[in-house]
């Protein structure tokens, strides 16, 4: 009985893993691929060559620089699932998910390889903004506080694709993508606006409004710029730092916390529609 529960339990991966080089094989002939290269690119750069040139202090404009990207995830999810999913239909109304003998895993591949994407154009970002501001000679966060910044925003941006999956399958592209922009401006605004913290020389997710954390779209600019606060912090290297990390190791844990019991209850809602998913555009069509 093991080896045959185990043998199901290999035969699911394997499916999975399949669905998934499928979906790849379609995305590298999407303009999803030169749109993400384009935005790392123009992103990571121009931020990285103005803070290289400039005075501000390198450490706190990486902090504002993961909050900027952590922002924009809700955007770059929007658009991506929404003209994914548009491709999807114009094609052949959904075929290729919703007539899959397991849809779930169908849209669960899309879902993860539209993440992947995200989240690699996100590391190359990271690393053109670090190279550019190293290669001016000026202090740069270490290949931990990197690291962690990273994962923090992959792990955060995970719900906001799996809500721009059903708003693009609901209501189409175009909501996705205004949704993504709403998103976008309520992340900007949790923190106190673009760069507060770099402008006031504070860490501004130690003060942002806990009220907020409830919301899915803060999510990954919240846990990035924490991951980035607490260790500056714990190092001492901003005006007042020792003050703050209390405040910030508890803002992380609560935010951790309800980021985690979230994305578990978005994930759940969004297995159980796609699972029953009909297209009611094209019923009224």
């Amino acid at each position: 009985m093991m080896d045959r529960a185990n043998g199901f339990e290999g035969a699911r991966r394997t499916a999975f893993m399949a669905m998934a080089r499928s979906e790849l094989l379609r995305v590298r002939r999407s303009p999803l691929v030169v749109l993400h290269a384009a935005i790392a690119a123009a992103v990571g750069l121009a931020a990285g060559l103005y803070f290289a040139a400039t005075p501000w202090d390198s450490l706190l404009a990486y902090d504002a620089f993961v909050q900027l990207l952590g922002a924009g995830a809700s955007l770059l999810a929007g658009i991506s699932c929404g003209l994914s999913l548009e491709a999807e239909r114009d094609a052949g109304d959904y075929a290729n998910l919703s007539g899959h003998p397991s849809r779930c895993k169908a849209f669960c591949a899309k879902g993860v390889v539209l993440l992947a994407m995200g989240s690699l154009a996100c590391l190359c970002a990271i690393l053109l903004f670090v190279g550019a501001v190293a290669l001016a000679g000026k202090p740069v966060p270490s290949a931990g506080i990197v690291a962690l910044s990273f994962v923090a925003l992959t792990g955060a941006s995970a719900a906001l694709y799996a809500i721009a999956i059903v708003v693009a399958l609901r209501w189409g592209r175009n909501a996705a993508i205004a949704l993504g922009a709403l998103g976008f401006m309520t992340a900007l605004a949790s923190l106190g606006g673009l760069g507060n913290g770099l402008v006031t020389g504070t860490m501004s997710a130690s003060v942002a409004p806990l009220a907020l954390m409830a919301v899915p779209f803060t999510w990954p600019a919240r846990l990035a710029s924490l991951s980035v606060e607490a260790p500056l912090a714990a190092a001492g290297c901003a005006p007042g730092a020792a003050g703050m990390l209390e405040a910030l190791v508890s803002n992380a844990q609560a935010s951790i916390t309800l980021c985690v019991a979230g994305t578990v209850l978005i994930a759940a809602v969004w297995a159980a529609y796609v699972s029953r998913f009909e297209d009611a555009r094209r019923t009224k069509e």
